[in-house]
């Protein structure tokens, strides 16, 4: 007889035609936004928008940002230029993610690859880069990923 209930209801289980079926899984987004916000200060560096870098910062980080974007070693300072600039890794960490970046850092001359990595949470309005290690000089600037083929 159960059997005959299973196949009369379209081979839904009995359980599902009292309750429904179970809610999906909700995609964890983090990692994304994550990688978005990293993606966007590094677009902001190329440009020299210090503006569009300051908005990708925490509030705790508006101050110290302020004092030493443009300044010796800043981010955004006026006699360095950053290119090539890409997201190569992304971690959970905690309440938050470690993205990992590289980039081209040209002063004078001289071009160096350099790696960071930025600590990015999700605090009140929502995400925002919560901090950046000191940078890493890198044995070379790592190939950027491939374009994945669209359908």
């Amino acid at each position: 007889m159960a059997a005959g209930l299973a196949v009369a209801a379209g081979g839904c289980s009995i359980a599902d035609r009292i309750v429904g079926p179970p809610e999906p899984s909700p995609v964890d987004e983090s990692p994304r936004k994550a990688r978005e916000r990293v993606e966007a200060y590094l677009a902001a560096m190329v440009a020299k928008d210090t503006a569009a870098g300051r908005a990708q910062l925490c509030p705790t980080l508006a101050g110290t940002f302020d004092k030493t974007a443009t300044g010796d070693g800043g981010d955004f300072h006026p006699k360095i230029t950053v290119s090539h600039a890409s997201v190569t890794d992304v971690r959970a960490d905690g309440d938050g993610h470690k993205v990992t970046a590289a980039m081209a850092v040209t002063s004078g001359k001289t071009t160096t690859p350099v790696g960071v990595t930025f600590f990015v949470a999700n605090v009140g309005d929502g995400w925002c880069i919560a901090g950046e290690e000191p940078a890493v000089v890198l044995p070379s600037l790592p190939s950027p990923p491939s374009p994945t083929a669209s359908p």
